[in-house]
């Protein structure tokens, strides 16, 4: 047997989903008058976590991207692909969490 590294693409789906619904959870929170519903993070706090979210987010969609063998510009398509900002500011974040997202596969060798 041996082992193969592979993404554990479904939980980093679900995680990127968790993460979008608390977006949209912050982007009401952010509002200091015309809130919608009841106050449960102040508005200043909100928009700070709204802020960190959404570059978090970036880098986790680029990641999702890579595990699925998408180039950059694929998954972010405004830039080029050799002076993409993801490449060149990000690669080490995105490293890391595809570095998290590893799971190891055991794959019968052949003779």
């Amino acid at each position: 047997m041996e082992n193969q590294l592979k993404y554990n693409i479904a939980k980093m789906k679900a995680d990127i989903k968790v993460r979008a619904e608390e977006q949209v959870m912050l982007k009401n929170q952010r509002k200091s008058v015309h809130i919608i519903g009841e106050r449960k993070v102040s508005a200043s706090d909100a928009a700070y976590k709204h802020y960190v979210n959404k570059s978090d987010l970036r880098i986790m969609y680029a990641a999702y991207g890579l595990a699925r063998g998408k180039s950059f510009s694929q998954t972010e398509n405004k830039f080029e692909e050799h002076n993409h900002p993801l490449l060149v500011v990000f690669k080490r974040s995105i490293d890391r969490i595809l570095e998290s997202y590893v799971m190891p596969v055991e794959v019968p060798v052949q003779e």
